[in-house]
C-alpha cells in the first residue's frame, strides 16, 4: 500500500479530516502500515509514547492493568478512523493501556516527530485532540469504578453498562441531591470528590463521609425507597454516572454476583459507621499547599511531608515546575484553565489520581494559573505559614475566598528549629476560618510524622475521664503509652483528666508528672475551707496551682492538639475549649460545684465538665474522625455502700464527735465533697456506657476501690493504670498488626 493511500486514511480520522491537502501529503514521510494477527500485541502498557495509530480495519481490544495489579478490559474499537495512542505524544508519558488485535488488523502509523511538527504548524489539532481523548478517558475511569465496585465483570458486561449509564457533571459545590429529597437514582463517583453531610433536628450540621472514584452514593434509596438521609455536593468539579432503578433491576437479573459485591460493600461501610470494623479503604487525597503570603517558601516543605506521606501510600509532589518536568512540556502548568487544550491536562491529572494515594499540589507564591489549578484539583486545603509572619491573610488566601472554597482548610504553621513553644497562633486563627491546625517544628522528624497521620485519618487520640484521684491512674497510662511507642496526636478530658491531659500535651514527662501527683496528694495544697456560701473552698489555692503549672500558654499554643470540656449551667450545654487560656479552661473543667467556686466565662457560669460528659470519646471521634481513639474511664459505675445504716436526717455534728470521741465507733456515711463528685458521676454513667462504642480501645484501670479523693494513694493508682494498660494495648498493637 503506497504512502498517499495512508494519507487517505489518515484522513478519514476526525483530527486530520479538516486539515489541507498539502499538510496531509507533507506526513507522508511520517506514515506506515501496521499489520496484526489475531493475538498480536500494537503495544503494551508501560511502553513508550512514540507514535499515534488511525484504524483502517479489523478489531482491536483495550485493558489495563490498575495499581491493584487487576487486569480489565477497558473497550473494544472496530470503527475505521478511529485514532489510538494519542495521548501519550501530548503527555510525553508511557501508555496508559495495552492495545491488542482481536481479529486480522490494518491500522496507519504516525511518528511522534511527525506529530509534532504538524502542532507546530497547526496547534488547532491539539485542541481537537482535546475533545477526543478527554471522554476517552473518562470511560478508563469508569472502567476501573465499576470494576471496584462490581468486582470482575465480563467484557460484554462492561460495554453493556457502560452505553446505558448517563452521565453528569458537578462543578465545584454543586450538590447530586439534597437531605429529604425524594430518590431516583443512585450514582457512581467516576472522578472527583463528593462530601456526605446531614442536618441533625437541633439545626446542626456534620458531614458524615466523603466519596471519591469508585464510591457508589445514594444506594439505600434503591434498596428502601426513602427519602434521602443526606445532602451530596461537589468538594471540586466530579463526574458522576446515574444508574437509574430500572438499570438497578434488570444489573440485579442480569449480573446477580455483581449485587453480591455491591452488598458486601454497603455491609462493609454499614461496619464502619458503627465502628464494629477497623478495615478502611486508602482513598485517593489531593492536597493543595498554599502560601500563607509571597515570602513562605514551600518547596522543602512539601518535600518533608511526601516523605512523611509515604508510610501511609504512594505520593505524587507536584509544582508548576515538577509538573513541566513530569509532563514533559514546558509551560503546561500555566496552561490557562479555558484554553482548548486544557482538557489533556485536567484527563492527565486525573490518570495520577488512579495511580497515587496522596498528590500534593505545590502553589506557586503568587496568584497564578498553576496556583488556581492547584485550588480547582484540591480535596484539602492546606495554608502554610511562618509562624514569625505577618498572620494577616495574603493575596493568594484573598484570592481562593474570593472564588468559594468548599474544601476543608487547615493552617500549618512552620517555627524555627530553636522554638521551645508557639506563641502568637491566635492572631493567625482570628483572621481565617480553619478546621484546624497544625504546629511544626522546622526540623522536627516527629511533627511531620504527626501531620502526617491527621492528614491521612491515622491520628491517634487519647481520652482520659474524670475521676477525682483515681485519674492518677492516667499517668500510669501515659507511660506505658510511651514504653510501647505509641504516638497520641491528640489529647481531650474532663475535671481530673482534663488536667492531665494538659500536662501531656505541654510534653511534660512522666517524672514531672509524678511530681504533681505527689503536689496534689497533700490536701492543704488545694483545699481553703471557707463559709460555703458559694463553695466549700475559697478555690484561691487550686486556682493557684493551675496557675503554676499551665502558666500563661494557650490551648491553641500547644505542639500537641489539646481539648478539655466543662458545664455550661447558664446554657445547660457542655462547652469544649479548644483554643484559649489553658489554666483557666482546665479550672473550669476540675470546678467541682458546691466544693470549688465555678469559673464565670463571658457571662456565662463554668463548672466541671463532669456534669454533662465526663468520658468525651465523642468529642474526640468527631476530632480524629476514622483515626484511632483509646478512652481511659476511671468514672465509677457503681458507689460501695455505708457499711453503718444512717437516718434520713444526719448530724454533722454527731458524726464530728463519733471521729473525735476516742470511745466512740466512727460513723461511715457519705461526706458532702464524694456525695457531690459521686452525684456528678451518677449523670455520666448512661453517656460513657453508650459513647464507650465510639472508642476503639478502652482502658478501665482496676481502680475503682480507691475514693475520689484518696489522693494521697497516688503512686498505687499510678501503678495500676500502668499494668492495666500493658496489657490492653499490647493487644491493640497485635490487632493492628494483623489488620495491616
Amino acid at each position: 500500500m503506497g504512502t498517499s493511500n495512508l494519507v487517505t486514511y489518515l484522513a478519514t480520522n476526525d483530527l486530520f479530516k479538516n486539515l489541507d491537502e498539502p499538510t496531509l501529503s507533507a506526513l507522508e514521510e511520517d506514515l506506515d502500515l501496521v499489520h496484526l494477527n489475531e493475538g498480536e500485541i500494537l503495544y503494551r502498557q508501560g511502553d513508550p509514547g512514540d507514535s499515534m495509530y488511525v484504524h483502517i480495519q479489523g478489531h482491536l481490544g483495550v485493558r489495563m492493568q490498575d495499581p491493584h495489579e487487576r487486569e480489565m478490559v477497558i473497550g473494544e474499537e472496530t470503527e475505521p478512523g478511529v485514532s489510538i495512542g494519542e495521548m501519550a505524544l501530548v503527555t510525553g508519558q508511557t501508555r496508559n493501556v495495552t492495545v491488542y488485535a482481536l481479529s486480522e488488523t490494518e491500522l496507519v502509523r504516525l511518528s511522534k516527530e511527525g506529530f509534532d511538527r504538524l502542532v507546530e504548524k497547526h496547534p488547532k489539532v491539539l485542541s481537537d485532540l482535546a475533545k477526543i481523548t478527554a471522554p476517552r478517558w473518562q470511560r478508563i475511569q469508569l472502567a476501573v469504578a465499576l470494576t471496584d465496585l462490581l468486582g470482575e465483570i465480563d467484557t460484554a458486561a462492561l460495554l453493556d453498562l457502560q452505553a446505558e449509564l448517563e452521565w453528569q457533571q458537578l462543578a465545584q459545590g454543586e450538590a447530586l441531591f439534597h437531605q429529604g429529597d425524594t430518590g431516583d437514582a443512585t450514582y457512581i463517583v467516576v472522578n472527583g470528590r463528593l462530601r456526605v453531610s446531614a442536618t441533625r433536628p437541633d439545626g446542626t450540621h456534620y458531614v458524615i463521609d466523603e466519596s471519591g472514584p469508585g464510591d457508589i452514593v445514594g444506594e439505600f434509596f434503591l434498596i428502601t425507597g426513602e427519602k434521602r438521609a443526606a445532602t451530596v455536593s461537589a468538594i471540586r468539579e466530579t463526574t458522576v454516572v446515574k444508574l437509574s432503578p430500572e438499570l438497578f433491576t434488570s444489573l440485579l437479573e442480569r449480573y446477580p454476583h455483581a449485587m453480591m459485591h455491591i452488598t458486601s460493600i454497603l455491609i462493609d461501610r454499614h461496619k464502619r459507621s458503627l465502628r464494629l470494623s477497623r478495615a478502611q479503604r486508602t482513598r485517593a487525597i489531593n492536597f493543595a499547599l498554599v502560601p500563607a503570603n509571597a515570602e513562605m517558601e514551600l518547596t522543602e516543605f512539601t518535600r518533608q511531608l511526601a516523605e512523611n506521606l509515604e508510610a501511609y501510600g504512594s505520593v505524587l509532589h507536584l509544582s508548576s515546575t515538577r509538573l513541566d518536568q513530569i509532563y514533559g512540556k514546558e509551560g503546561a502548568a500555566q496552561t490557562r484553565l479555558d484554553d482548548p487544550t486544557a482538557p489533556i491536562l485536567d484527563s492527565w491529572l486525573s490518570e495520577q489520581e488512579t495511580k497515587y494515594n496522596f498528590i500534593l499540589y505545590e502553589a506557586d507564591p503568587t496568584w497564578s494559573t498553576w496556583t488556581r489549578r492547584c485550588d480547582r484539583q484540591a480535596d484539602r486545603l492546606l495554608i502554610v505559614g511562618q509562624s514569625e509572619a505577618d498572620p494577616t491573610p495574603g493575596p493568594i488566601e484573598d484570592a481562593v475566598q474570593a472564588l468559594g472554597t468548599y474544601v476543608r482548610t487547615d493552617l500549618v504553621l512552620i517555627h524555627p528549629d530553636q522554638t521551645i513553644r508557639p506563641t502568637g497562633t491566635s492572631e493567625w486563627l482570628s483572621k481565617r476560618e480553619v478546621t484546624t491546625h497544625h504546629h511544626i517544628r522546622f526540623g522536627e522528624d516527629t511533627h511531620y510524622q504527626r501531620l502526617a497521620r491527621w492528614l491521612t485519618g491515622k491520628a491517634t487520640g487519647l481520652v482520659l475521664s474524670g475521676g477525682g484521684a483515681r485519674g492518677f491512674a492516667h499517668l500510669g497510662v501515659s507511660r506505658a503509652l510511651d514504653e510501647l511507642g505509641i504516638q497520641i496526636d491528640c489529647i481531650g478530658g474532663t475535671s481530673m483528666g482534663s488536667m492531665i491531659g494538659a500536662g501531656l500535651a505541654m510534653g511534660r514527662d512522666y517524672e514531672d508528672m509524678v511530681k504533681l501527683a505527689q503536689q496534689f496528694s497533700n490536701p492543704k495544697q488545694l483545699f481553703d475551707y471557707t463559709l460555703p456560701f458559694v463553695s466549700l473552698m475559697a478555690s484561691k489555692k487550686v486556682t493557684r496551682v493551675m496557675k503554676e503549672v499551665f502558666e500563661e500558654l494557650y490551648i491553641e499554643d500547644l505542639w500537641c492538639p489539646y481539648f478539655c470540656v466543662s458545664a455550661n449551667l447558664t446554657r445547660a450545654e457542655p462547652v469544649v475549649h479548644r483554643r484559649g487560656s489553658l489554666w483557666k479552661s482546665v479550672r473550669a473543667s476540675i470546678a467541682l460545684p458546691g466544693i470549688f467556686s465555678p469559673i464565670l466565662h463571658e457571662g456565662d457560669i463554668l463548672v466541671d465538665g463532669g456534669a454533662m460528659n465526663n468520658f468525651p470519646v465523642d468529642t474526640m471521634r468527631e476530632i480524629c474522625g476514622e483515626g484511632l481513639v483509646i478512652g481511659v474511664n476511671v468514672g465509677m459505675t457503681h458507689e460501695p455502700a455505708p457499711t453503718d445504716p444512717f437516718d434520713a436526717s444526719i448530724s454533722g455534728w454527731q458524726v464530728l464527735w463519733s471521729r473525735i470521741n476516742p470511745l466512740a465507733k466512727p460513723m461511715n456515711v457519705p461526706n458532702i465533697g464524694s456525695t457531690i463528685i459521686r452525684s456528678l458521676e451518677v449523670s455520666s454513667v448512661h453517656r460513657v456506657k453508650t459513647e464507650e462504642s465510639l472508642a476503639d480501645l478502652v482502658i478501665e484501670p482496676e481502680v475503682m476501690h480507691f475514693g475520689t479523693l484518696d489522693f494521697a494513694d497516688y503512686e498505687e493508682i499510678i501503678e495500676l493504670g500502668y499494668q492495666s494498660a500493658r496489657e490492653q494495648l499490647a493487644e491493640l498493637q497485635l490487632t493492628q498488626a494483623t489488620l495491616s
